[in-house]
């Protein structure tokens, strides 16, 4: 079980991969179904660390 600050930590770097997704895109807005597809990709990708 990780500590609180573990915790936090996986937070901000999971909001930083999301940011990472959206800046590196060509779209400057983005539907509801795109944003949880990447949210979705950035938790698969977790599962498998």
């Amino acid at each position: 079980m990780p500590t609180e600050k573990e915790r936090k930590d996986i937070q901000k770097a999971t909001i930083y991969d999301l940011r990472r997704l959206i800046s590196n895109g060509d779209k400057e807005t983005f539907t509801k179904e795109e944003l949880c597809r990447w949210l979705d990709t950035i938790a698969d990708a977790k599962d498998q660390e």
